[in-house]
C-alpha cells in the first residue's frame, strides 16, 4: 500500500511545485510595450489639443458672429428709439396733442404775463425781452389761468 500512496504524494509533490513556478517578465517585450504606448502618447495628446483648439474656435466664432448680430439689431432699435423720442417730443406735435385732445388754447394777450429766469430765480419783465436778458437766463412765459397755452412767437416777434 506505501506505492499508490507515493504515487499519490509524487503526484501532490508535483503539484506544488508547479504552483511555486513564474513567469519570467520578458524585459525587452515590457520595454518595447512602453516605447510604443509613449509614442503614442506624443501623437494623440497634440492631437487632441490641437481638436480642442479647433473645436473652442468655431464656437468663438459662432460666438462672436452672434454678438455682431445682436449688436447690429441693438443698432437698429435704438435708431427707430431715437426717431420715435424726437418725434414724440417734437413742439409741433406736444401742442397738437395739447389742443386737439387736452383742448387747450391760446390765453388772451392781458393774461400773459413775462419772466426771465436769472440764477435760479425768476423775474418778473413786463417790458419787451432784451438781448441781455436771453444772455443771461432763460426767458419764459406764464399764462393765467387754466388750460391757456402761450402763444407760437413768429421769428420777428419778441414776447
Amino acid at each position: 500500500m506505501s506505492r499508490p500512496t507515493m504515487k499519490l504524494s509524487a503526484k501532490h509533490s508535483k503539484l506544488r511545485i508547479n504552483a511555486r513556478l513564474t513567469r519570467e517578465r520578458d524585459r525587452a517585450r515590457a520595454s518595447e510595450l512602453r516605447r510604443l504606448l509613449l509614442c503614442g502618447a506624443a501623437i494623440v495628446i497634440p492631437l487632441l489639443g490641437y481638436v480642442w483648439q479647433r473645436v473652442e474656435f468655431i464656437r468663438t466664432s459662432y460666438r462672436i458672429e452672434e454678438l455682431a448680430q445682436r449688436r447690429q439689431e441693438l443698432r437698429e432699435f435704438n435708431k427707430q428709439m431715437t426717431i420715435e423720442r424726437a418725434m414724440l417730443l417734437s413742439p409741433r406735435r406736444i401742442e397738437e396733442v395739447a389742443r386737439r385732445q387736452l383742448g387747450l388754447v391760446d390765453p388772451p394777450p392781458e393774461n400773459v404775463r413775462h419772466v426771465r429766469m436769472l440764477d435760479g430765480r425768476f423775474e418778473p419783465n413786463d417790458g419787451p425781452v432784451a438781448g441781455r436778458a436771453i444772455d443771461r437766463g432763460h426767458v419764459g412765459v406764464l399764462a393765467a389761468g387754466v388750460g391757456a397755452l402761450p402763444r407760437a412767437a413768429t421769428p420777428g416777434e419778441q414776447r
